[in-house]
């Protein structure tokens, strides 16, 4: 079978397939990608919905001092 060990001698027991783990680091680090991708497009949008809250509180808050200032 193509994936069992060839036989080695007995001091070489940390054989491995380097195709093997350059393809599981690969996975590894697009999935990484994506997850801080995403991650990042949550907070860019969670930070633009603060400023719009932010700025339409600024102008509540405004509104309301000019309104308190006038007799």
């Amino acid at each position: 079978m193509a994936d069992e060990k060839p036989d080695l001698p007995s001091t070489e027991d940390d054989w491995f397939d380097i195709d093997k783990y350059r393809q599981a680091a690969g996975v590894a680090y697009e999935f990484s990608k994506k997850k801080m991708e995403e991650a990042g497009k949550q907070e860019r949008e969670t930070r633009g919905q603060q400023q719009e809250f932010s700025q339409s509180d600024e102008a509540r808050d405004y509104k309301q001092s000019q309104r308190a200032y006038k007799f």
